[in-house]
């Protein structure tokens, strides 16, 4: 049921059911059989998904023949909410493992929602900054540990190379 799945998402923690019932209404449900793409590395992004039932596997291209296989996602999951905001290309695939189910909000509908300004439109803007910062951080700490793990001896380069990626993300 999309209800229950819109409540296990970390994204929807702070709403409250009658929220989450609003938020039901705008999503849309996708199947997708094992091996398909739910989306492709540097294709157009304008939406959000939530995993229902299944799972998927986020794949980053490093070359022309090597992949990273970032993470299995699971019910209740989500990728893709940068999306939202940007509507920029997207920076890895999502591949389906098995027989899946994903939730799908369209960027058109979470800025028509943002719109109205009410208490949704700020707890889903909460929700979602919560969200992106948890991002930054974990990527800064992943840099700083292959900075230090790349050569100990360079401990201060990698921290000015995290000061200069803080830098490059909050445009100063």
């Amino acid at each position: 049921m999309i209800i229950d799945t819109l409540r296990h998402c970390r994204l929807f923690d702070n709403l409250t059911d009658e929220q989450i019932e609003r938020v039901a209404t705008l999503v849309e449900e996708h199947h997708y059989r094992k091996g398909d793409y739910v989306c492709r590395e540097g294709a157009w992004g304008d939406s959000m998904y939530i995993i229902d039932a299944g799972e998927v596997k986020i794949i980053k291209k490093l070359d022309v023949e090597d992949t990273w296989d970032i993470t299995t996602l699971r019910h209740g999951d989500f990728f893709g909410e940068v999306a939202l905001v940007d509507g920029s290309p997207r920076t890895a695939s999502c591949m389906a493992l098995n027989n899946t189910t994903v939730l799908e909000l369209y960027g058109r509908d979470f800025k028509r929602l943002l719109q109205n300004r009410d208490d949704l439109a700020h707890a889903m803007m909460e929700s979602l900054l919560r969200t992106l910062i948890n991002r930054i951080r974990a990527t800064d700490d992943l840099v700083a540990r292959f900075m230090f793990e790349s050569n100990p001896a360079k401990r201060k380069e990698g921290a000015n190379m995290r000061e200069a990626i803080t830098r490059m993300m909050v445009g100063r």
